[in-house]
């Protein structure tokens, strides 16, 4: 389960702790947070006062900008911070609904991890598919990234390199290719984080955007990076297999082999309540996208969901037993979501036969297992609120506005990247970085007449870009440590791709301003 706010590195549950080396953690994001609340309100003492004029929407016009009396904020100021962020008020939204949904979504993953449905479906499709290596990684590669663009897979990633080794070693390959199936399919999958709550849900409620905004793009840049990293797994397969003694770890294979031997007595049979609480999970991730796709924004002619929700409403019978104010889809927020992940995950209860306090113990501790992110949002709505209470929001973003703002778009998204992949080397969580820096870029992306959503998938792009190989990352060093690959082989193996992923993610952004 992902647990990334902290730099804390949790044992996924089923799985033994492989011995692995010491390496660096993460910077604990609360301290982070807490170091900026407090940098922040010092500068309130010195930054001058601003304000923009606004318009109709509440946005700040640009060129607007004027000075006006500061106000510094006190020792009282900073420690209330986090508490004003996280319930709100008359100028900044609570993050109580981001935190919650958080935590609910933390229930549902428990609820599937306590099945073991996913793991076995994985483990029946490698088995069924291990004749043809290249339907085999691109099916994983697939899965991977699937699971890292919806869950955020990170810390679980070491079960998936215990379930991959024994299969690609007796397939004549060795156990770079998969790590690299494992890391880089997960970590493409949270560079495009299509529905990924712990990086584009964090930040686009920092933000002030819904989640929707900008998932047509998500999607694609899915569909695009994955099967990039698909043909570049397949290309080193073809080449590993047939010159085995060029790999780096040739020098151990025979040791490899006889620690990850193939199993033949593994039982893959999965019972009816697992085949429905995998298609359950499907089901729930079909209704979270088709509920964040704003339909009418699209198409003003689609208005089926909406027409529907008004049918409901408007017929007595049904607007009794259903509601009066049902949500269309295509409308959800995170109040609609939780409740969504809420419903199916007692439905998931129910279909594995558990029993309704086995359900509830499961759903909460699911939901206490994320207790670091979901506390994210709100301390890092407390930099937000010292730096409004203090005034100098305005005259911060007015920096930016005549500096990185000035730059030409095809320019400044270029800029972003090259800024999000250098600071998410030092502070690879999703919920860190979003808290550290998107309230300030997502200002800039306005005043640079850029979509905020657009920021989004740069701060993604440059993230997951960064974990591919920053030794702070929990997904490179536990992945390589329980494979016995060495940190620096690793760096040297994935460097060349890592630069044409790079290469890709700036043509990506480019071609995006072409249609924006």
């Amino acid at each position: 389960m992902k647990n990334t706010a902290t730099g804390d590195e949790p044992t996924p549950h089923g799985s033994p702790a492989p011995e692995a080396k010491k390496h660096r953690k993460s910077p604990n994001a609360f301290a982070i947070l807490f170091c900026l609340i407090v940098a922040v309100a010092l500068l309130s003492w010195f930054v001058p006062g601003g304000a923009y004029d606004l318009d109709s929407t509440g946005h700040a016009m640009a060129g607007t900008y004027h000075t006006v009396s500061a106000t510094p904020q006190g020792i009282w100021d900073v420690v209330m911070a986090p508490m004003t962020g996280m319930v709100g008020n008359d100028k900044i939204t609570g993050a109580i609904s981001i935190s919650l949904f958080i935590f609910v979504f933390g229930s549902f993953l428990e609820m599937m991890n306590s099945s073991g449905c996913i793991k076995k479906a994985l483990k029946l499709l490698a088995v069924k598919n291990e004749k043809n290596v290249h339907v085999l990684i691109w099916i994983l590669v697939f899965i991977m990234s699937f699971l890292g663009t919806v869950e955020g897979a990170y810390d679980e990633d070491i079960i998936y390199i215990i379930l991959f080794l024994p299969i690609f070693l007796s397939l004549g390959a060795d156990s770079i290719l998969a790590c690299m199936i494992v890391i880089m399919g997960t970590q493409i999958g949270c560079l495009a984080s299509v529905i990924d709550p712990f990086a584009v849900g964090i930040a686009s409620g920092i933000a002030g955007i819904s989640m929707g905004e900008g998932i047509g793009w998500r999607a694609l840049i899915f569909v695009v990076m994955t099967a990039l990293v698909a043909i570049m797994c397949c290309r080193y397969s073809d080449f590993i297999i047939a010159h085995p003694e060029k790999s780096s770890q040739w020098f151990r294979r025979e040791e490899d082999v006889k620690e990850f031997p193939v199993s033949a007595g593994d039982d893959l049979t999965m019972s009816q309540g697992e085949k429905r609480a995998l298609i359950a999970f499907v089901v729930m991730l079909v209704i979270m996208v088709v509920g964040l796709i704003p339909w009418t924004s699209i198409n003003p002619s689609w208005t089926f969901f909406d027409d529907l929700a008004k049918g409901i409403a408007s017929n007595g019978v049904a607007a009794t037993l259903i509601g009066s104010d049902v949500a269309p889809l295509g409308a959800w927020s995170f109040n609609e979501l939780s409740m969504l992940l809420a419903v199916m995950t007692f439905v998931a209860g129910f279909l594995l036969h558990y029993s309704v306090s086995k359900s509830m113990k499961i759903f909460l501790d699911g939901a206490a297992g994320l207790v670091a992110p979901a506390f994210i949002v709100p301390a890092a709505r407390g930099i937000q609120v010292v730096m409004d209470n203090g005034q100098i929001t305005p005259t911060i973003l007015h920096f930016g506005e005549t500096t990185l703002a000035t730059l030409p778009p095809w320019l400044f998204v270029l800029v972003a990247l090259v800024f999000y992949f250098a600071f998410a080397l030092l502070i690879p969580s999703s919920s860190g970085l979003a808290a550290a820096t998107m309230s300030i870029m997502s200002g800039l992306a306005a005043f640079a007449n850029i979509p905020v959503y657009l920021m989004i998938i740069i701060y993604c792009m440059g993230l997951g870009l960064a974990k591919l190989i920053t030794p702070t990352s929990v997904a490179v060093m536990t992945v390589a440590a329980a494979a016995h690959v060495d940190y620096g082989v690793w760096v040297k193996r994935i460097i060349p791709y890592l630069g044409i992923l790079f290469l890709v993610c700036c043509a990506i952004l480019e071609v995006m301003l072409l249609f924006i």
